[in-house]
């Protein structure tokens, strides 16, 4: 039996795995300080979810925590009036930056604790490190930046005639020199509205799972779609 149907093409490409730029973390002081401990040396050195990075000694918490102290030892008859105050205290706390998770924490012990750790709220490497041991820190001020690698970007050059042809959510099969056996699929994530004058080709910027962190950065990769 002979049937007539319409055959797409497939479509090549080459590209480049990049940083999925979704999928990384920016870490800023929040409070006037100063570094005492990194726990991180360079840029691009790996960390793990919940890995201390680095230890803030941070002045302004000790006024406001022995305040709190102070009002929880108070021995005043009217309870409303005591529990009026420690609302008032820990909102000083606050507003001096100390998170939740220290105000508990202060709570519990009923010790001060000046120091603050910073945590690694991803798996991922650093690739930024704007800290050193030593360094003055006031809120705002940017110490880590974080990528993930869960995800990665495949950008891969497709020819501008063929452009038209790439939508989001093409499927993707993507081969690697680093591991010629293996084959990554993804799927199409966006199609670049630049077109290169000199090679006329766009890019496809093309979404891959990486969960075993195989697909690095900068890795040179050839793509089917």
């Amino acid at each position: 039996m002979v049937a007539r149907a319409a055959v797409t093409p497939e479509l090549e490409g080459v590209g480049n795995i990049g940083y999925a730029e979704c999928d990384n973390v920016a870490l800023q002081a929040r409070a006037n300080g100063y570094v005492e401990k990194l726990y991180v040396r360079a840029t691009l050195d790996p960390v793990r979810k919940g890995q201390a990075l680095a230890d803030i000694y941070v002045p302004d918490w000790v006024a406001a925590q022995e305040e709190f102290l102070s009002v929880r030892r108070m021995n005043v008859q009217d309870k409303s009036l005591t529990a009026g105050l420690l609302d008032g205290a820990r909102q000083r706390m606050r507003l001096a930056g100390m998170p939740e998770a220290q105000i508990r924490l202060l709570e519990r012990s009923g010790r001060v604790h000046a120091r603050s750790t910073v945590i690694a709220p991803v798996s991922g490497v650093v690739t930024e490190l704007s800290v050193r041991e030593g360094m003055t820190v006031t809120p705002g001020a940017p110490l880590f930046r974080i990528n993930g690698l869960s995800t990665v970007w495949l950008y891969a050059d497709v020819a501008e005639s063929a452009a038209a042809q790439l939508k989001p959510g093409v499927p993707v099969t993507a081969h690697v020199a680093g591991l010629p056996d293996k084959t990554f699929n993804g799927r199409v994530n966006a199609v670049l509205p630049d077109v290169n004058a000199a090679t006329r080709t766009v890019k496809a910027r093309i979404e891959l799972a990486n969960p075993h962190g195989e697909l690095l950065p900068g890795m040179f990769a050839r793509v089917a779609f």
